[in-house]
């Protein structure tokens, strides 16, 4: 479970700046309504606020002022949130020539463009494309910002992460690491953006398969997260997810399964039962039950995990479609092999139309429907 492109949003959300008038609805007060319904978690309200400001600020100012192309790049970033990522990234790709030929290619709002771009891209899965992005847009931001700017640290870190995401291992790590070693120089051992980028070093060990070493990393970081920002913070319940990860991989199951129903005892009580970390949470315990031999358990709790998801988050989220592939395993291991089929195909269609046929969880329900399908999956 990584968490560098959480990291990213934080410093890119940090995009753009209020208008310098207090003209009616085109004010500073306007944008910074709309930017703080963003950052309270109100993005439909905050995606409605921004398109009446663009529309404002378009009427009044033009199309290519300034104040309006920031509130464009605010639009973006909450289509980015709504999940609306294929939206997010043509909107960038439109409004990139226009900073361009208004600000410059090498203004800071222009670069912090072609960064939330990045973002869009990530969501989908391009990883190929956030390579190619980061490849050019590294160097410029180091110019521009300067080699250790956070901005330009987080995109070298969605970097080695694409990297690591299209198998390139031998240059994934050596870029990961180095990326770590700046952060503790520059914010000591204990700092949060170092616990970050320890914590996705550990996940990219794990996609290596040295899964010995990626625990003893996340157990390092879970103890300095409990002594620094405590045992119940998000950050921390974060990484012990990603230790429940790991252990599965190694077959502990057991041990899997009570990091999970501790974070989940937790996260209910903080967040809620129904927030959407308290529901992964519950999914991947789910997947555990299963392992554990505990088969229809295991259905049903993928089936009350996907019925809270759907009434909450909607029944094409991504989470709720990656419950219904997960759903569709634990049917087949229980051999209802019909209701398999039925979420599994479910799943492939919600993730080709929400995510594309390039990304990476599509290909995995587009090959879980092929297994599922073959004669001997059925006998």
């Amino acid at each position: 479970m990584k968490t560098l492109s959480a990291a990213a949003f934080l410093f890119l959300l940090s995009a753009g700046g209020g208008a310098a008038g207090a003209e009616a609805d085109i004010s500073e007060k306007a944008y910074d309504a709309a930017v703080t319904l963003r950052e309270a978690g109100k993005y439909t309200e905050a995606e409605q606020a921004l398109r009446t400001l663009v529309e404002a600020r378009t009427k009044a100012r033009g199309a290519e002022h300034r104040e309006t192309l920031l509130a464009r790049m605010q639009w973006v970033v909450v289509l980015i949130k709504r999940d609306h990522n294929a939206a997010a990234e043509a909107e960038a790709q439109a409004l990139l020539p226009v900073l361009k030929r208004v600000l410059g290619e090498e203004d800071p709002r222009t670069l912090q463009c072609r960064g939330i771009l990045v973002c869009a891209m990530w969501e989908q899965g391009k990883q190929a494309e956030v390579e190619k992005e980061c490849r050019t847009l590294i160097p410029a931001m180091a110019r521009v910002l300067g080699p250790e700017d956070a901005m330009t640290l987080v995109l070298r870190g969605a970097l080695a992460d694409a990297l690591s995401d299209l198998g390139k291992f031998d240059e994934a790590e050596p870029a990961l690491r180095q990326v770590l070693g700046i952060y503790e120089r520059l914010q000591g051992t204990d700092g949060k953006e170092t616990l970050m980028a320890r914590h996705n070093l550990a996940t990219l060990l794990a996609q290596e398969e040295e899964y010995a070493e990626a625990e003893v990393l996340l157990r390092a970081v879970l103890a300095t997260q409990v002594r620094v920002i405590g045992a119940e913070h998000e950050d921390t319940l974060n990484t012990r997810n990603s230790l429940a990860v790991v252990l599965k991989a190694e077959k502990k199951y057991a041990e899997a399964e009570k990091e999970l129903s501790s974070v989940i005892a937790i996260s209910s009580r903080l967040l809620g039962p129904e927030d959407e970390a308290t529901l992964r949470s519950r999914a991947g315990r789910a997947e555990l039950l299963g392992r554990l031999g505990q088969k229809e358990a295991a259905v049903q709790e993928h089936q009350s995990v996907l019925g809270v998801m759907e009434r909450v988050l909607g029944a094409d989220h991504p989470a709720a479609l990656g419950a219904c592939y997960s759903l569709a395993w634990s049917l087949a291991e229980n051999r209802q092999m019909a209701d398999a089929l039925r979420y599994a195909q479910r799943a492939y269609e919600g993730r080709l139309k929400l995510l594309g046929s390039e990304h990476p969880d599509t290909h995995k329900s587009r090959e879980q429907v092929d297994r599922l399908t073959k004669p001997e999956a059925r006998a």
